[in-house]
């Protein structure tokens, strides 16, 4: 049998983990073939804060994800996320270097590289560099200047950066079961690859993804990210709020969420209640959610209106994430931020599409699509056959010391 080209998706979230395997054929469809998800441990608003129980759930996603594929996974893209990721923007210029003065491939990666050079503390890396707008001789707007002609070469860039540490650890608990990161993705932007469409990133689009920490955002506009941000509220606020409120164990209070749950209490018969026997009102569950929710939207407005967004989105909201499956998420942001609002289903795969035809899963396909449209790291040699290879015997002996 060939050698398979192979895309694997790692989301490190706050709620779960979740590996994604896809095959990638030769004209550049995607089919799912395997899928992993563990519940999360060792994080904290999307960072690691304990290296050992977040490996041990690595290990767990990766181990499910290879039984239902039938290999062993050597690599993959994975996630960042959490409040350390900040936006900054830069610009750079470089003239053309051919005698014809068309513009290549190379002037474009000179003059990406020209806007790398601000000044970035010593305890910062950097995720991404990536262009906004490119300029010829003056004239603006310019998203492909490959082939173009020109004497000068401009690019106004989104420099997006995150704590060195926290990324350090990201790759240190993967590489502890035997799985190298290829690349590393801001969480919104990956999520926006599998949810958002082309013609709503060209018209202006803010897609809201709610986490179980965090809010994240991304808002494109004329097909380019224009703002990222992150929102310390989420999907466990609405889950502790229950707890709390009516006076019920965490756990208890996040079945009661998915199974009852909505974002609107008037969406719900007012007399109806959660089960037979626990005596809570269904109307009360979705008051205490409503209000959550209402809070989370007021702070992704408060966030758009202070960039000067809120006049560039005519193709509205989109939102994402496992909290958006609650009935009525799209409904309160659109009646918070008065733009139109859907739900952010994952699309542009084959294969096993029911296994990942949930928001919750955006991020670890977005991973995908994201690394195919890149640079294309983690394919090909991002698995081998299971043969009892090194790194599944790993994480094997892994699972078996932080399982029990």
């Amino acid at each position: 049998m060939g050698k398979r080209d192979i895309v694997v998706g790692l989301d490190i979230g706050s709620s779960k983990v979740c590996a994604l395997i896809c095959e990638q054929h030769d004209d550049s469809s995607l089919d799912v073939v395997g899928m992993g998800v563990s519940p999360s441990a060792g994080l904290r608003r999307g960072v690691i804060v304990d290296i050992d129980s977040a490996a041990a759930a690595i290990s767990d996603a990766a181990a499910r994800a290879e039984n239902m594929s039938g290999c062993a996974l050597v690599s993959a893209v994975a996630s960042v996320s959490g409040a350390h990721a900040t936006t900054t923007y830069s610009k750079g210029i470089v003239a053309v270097g051919r005698p014809d003065r068309e513009i290549g491939q190379d002037d474009v990666e000179r003059v990406l590289d020209a806007s790398r050079v601000v000044a970035i503390p010593p305890d910062r890396e950097v995720i991404h560099v990536l262009p906004r707008e490119f300029v010829i001789d003056g004239c603006r707007g310019i998203r492909r200047p490959v082939g173009m002609s020109g004497i000068r070469l401009e690019v106004e860039t989104c420099i997006i950066t995150g704590s060195a540490t926290s990324i350090q650890n990201v790759r240190r608990a993967a590489s502890r079961v035997g799985l190298e990161i290829d690349q590393l993705v801001l969480q919104p932007i990956a999520a926006a690859e599998a949810v958002l469409t082309e013609s709503e990133k060209d018209l202006g689009v803010l897609m809201i993804d709610i986490g179980g920490a965090t809010t994240d955002i991304a808002c494109y506009i004329d097909g380019t990210l224009q703002h990222t941000a992150v929102i310390p509220v989420g999907g466990g606020h609405i889950t502790n709020d229950i707890a709390l409120v009516l006076r019920l164990p965490v756990g208890y209070a996040e079945e009661l969420k998915i199974k009852y749950g909505a974002a609107r209490a008037d969406m719900v018969n007012p007399d109806e209640m959660c089960g037979k026997d626990n005596g809570v009102s269904r109307y009360k569950l979705c008051q205490i959610i409503e209000a959550r929710v209402y809070e989370i939207m007021e702070m992704v407005k408060a966030e758009a209106d202070g960039h000067g967004l809120a006049g560039q989105l005519p193709a509205g909201i989109v939102v994402t994430g496992g909290a958006a499956l609650m009935r009525g998420a799209p409904e309160v942001a659109q009646d918070v931020l008065k733009l139109p609002s859907r739900l952010g289903v994952p699309t542009g795969v084959s294969g096993m599409t029911d296994v990942v035809a949930s928001p919750a899963y955006a991020t670890a396909l977005g991973l995908v699509k994201y690394a195919r449209s890149s640079s294309g790291a983690a394919s090909g040699s991002a698995m081998k056959r299971r043969s009892g290879g090194f790194a599944a015997n790993v994480r094997e002996w892994f699972r078996e010391i932080f399982s029990s």
